[in-house]
């Protein structure tokens, strides 16, 4: 069976299930190689407005598979250019955290646009305590997400956050019953699936960039955006 489900719905929405519910859904080559598959058979198709990633069971992603992953040519990039792929996405995803989501599963979820998670979720990296160190951005996307002393907090003592703590720094944006969570979470991918996907996904690209540069030049990129919005003659919807 595919390390990777990929189930479409109504709306342009996907949802892509990490399946490897026995291993707590831990990054293998081969789900990372999928990984990055789909995201670019998905950039690509016109049909796909918004993707829901989760994972089996009840864990969403536990890191790499350390059983291929400890040796000493285990081909560790492949993870990483996933991780940064996932980022770089530019159609909208969501990611359901239904359970623990460690170390490469935590820099899996952010790079997910909204996060919504069940009381089951925590989310912990465990670099430092197994003498790693992150290659997929951790060390600036967590204190984006999270605040620094969180961020620190969480890499420097491997302190789980749990679900609601979660809730509270922002880094979800709602904590749903574990049994309505994908419902929810499809639910708000059908929302965003409903809207004008080009513009979703500009707008999309647009938070991710402003996001990595000083205030100026983000309205610089934001002014940018709207000039090249408006070559296209594209109208203000009168209904909603």
């Amino acid at each position: 069976m595919s390390e990777l489900l990929v189930q479409g719905l109504p709306d342009g929405v996907e949802v892509w299930t990490l399946n490897r519910p026995d291993a707590r859904n831990a990054l293998t080559s081969t789900l990372a190689e999928k990984i990055v598959t789909e995201i670019d058979r998905a950039a690509a198709d016109s049909a796909v407005h918004a993707v829901v990633l989760i994972g089996a069971g009840k864990g969403f992603c536990a890191g790499l598979d350390l059983a291929e992953f400890s040796k000493p040519d285990a081909p560790r990039g492949v993870v990483g250019d996933a991780i940064r792929r996932a980022h770089c996405f530019p159609k909208p995803l969501v990611g359901a955290i239904n359970g623990p989501a460690v170390t490469g599963g935590l820099e899996l979820a952010l790079a997910c646009d909204i996060l919504v998670a069940s009381p089951d979720a925590v989310f912990r990296d465990t670099h430092l305590r197994i003498g790693a160190m992150s290659g997929s951005g951790l060390t600036v996307h967590l204190p984006r997400a999270v605040g620094k002393s969180w961020a620190r907090r969480m890499i420097l003592a491997n302190d789980p956050l749990p679900a609601d703590i979660a809730l509270r720094v922002g880094l979800v944006t709602e904590v749903v019953p574990a049994e309505s969570l994908l419902d929810h979470a499809i639910a708000l991918a059908s929302r965003i699936g409903g809207m004008d996907p080009t513009l979703a996904s500009t707008v999309k690209q647009l938070c991710v960039h402003i996001d990595r540069v000083p205030p100026a030049e983000g309205l610089q990129l934001e002014a940018a955006a709207l000039r090249e919005h408006r070559k296209k003659g594209r109208a203000w919807k009168t209904a909603t």
